[in-house]
């Protein structure tokens, strides 16, 4: 409520301002700039979703061993970034044709999606620790399926062999599986160098072995990655705050213009 009485305020103000200003100049202007954020806003979509599809590409054998709510996260940013493209889409159209109602549909979404934004950035953040406890209870469990799952064993070999990886927290944790608890063997896939049997000679052959558990490995790259969502997050918010401002000073220009005529 106090977000949209600030942007009230701000466009009564900048419209008072302009009213010197020749009609057709102001639209024009006004036209102008929300064209280009609304370019903006398609790029951002155009990003969010090539994130989301790389994630899930990257992530694929992650979500084959945790069934985890965090395997919808890549989806869901790219459904984001589809309905921003689709959102930018219908806007530029509204700016063409100067369509109040369709300037209204327009403003009134991007007003939605910037909220649904807010709680989900809320939620996300509240839910982070929580998450990295489910993900590695989910991971642990999957480890004891393996060579008994098709699926899963698959899975765990291609994951641990893209990051370099080996277990949940540390190597380990596969002394506590069905596989390697009698003979303190790990899978082939966590070797550094793989060779047929590397994983059963731990005594002699340590070395070879990824030490450092997937979890952690995971988290490092979710960390990296996350700076750039996020910042494309923050200036995703931005455009739509100026999107907004914008698309309520051309509806009231185009509604001073209707009552002049």
């Amino acid at each position: 409520m106090l977000l949209v009485l600030f942007v009230v305020g701000i466009v009564e103000y900048l419209v008072s301002k302009m009213r010197k200003i020749d009609s057709s100049k102001k639209l024009i202007f006004i036209k102008v700039c929300l064209y280009f954020i609304d370019l903006f806003y398609w790029v951002s979509g155009v990003i969010l979703l090539c994130i989301g599809v790389s994630a899930q590409t990257k992530l694929h054998d992650t979500f084959m061993v945790v069934n985890d709510a965090s395997s919808g996260v890549p989806v869901i940013i790219t459904i984001v970034g589809g309905v921003i493209i689709s959102v930018s889409a219908f806007g530029a159209i509204a700016i063409l044709k100067s369509n109040h109602m369709m300037i209204k549909v327009f403003t009134g979404m991007l007003l939605i999606i910037f909220l649904i934004e807010i709680i989900v950035g809320i939620s996300a953040y509240a839910y982070r620790g929580k998450l990295h406890d489910n993900l590695l209870k989910s991971f642990l469990k999957s480890l004891d399926k393996y060579n008994r799952d098709s699926h899963v064993t698959k899975g765990v070999d291609n994951l641990q062999e893209n990051f370099q990886c080996c277990g949940a927290q540390n190597y380990t944790d596969w002394f506590n599986t069905t596989f390697g608890s009698l003979s303190s063997a790990v899978p082939n896939s966590c070797c550094k160098i793989i060779t047929i049997s590397c994983g059963m000679n731990l005594s002699t052959d340590a070395a070879n072995i990824n030490q450092q558990g997937c979890i952690p490995k995971l988290k490092k790259w979710a960390e990296e990655h996350i700076v750039f969502v996020g910042g494309v997050g923050l200036s995703v918010g931005f455009v739509q705050l100026f999107g907004i401002l914008y698309s309520y000073m051309l509806l009231r220009i185009l509604k001073e213009d209707y009552v002049n005529l």
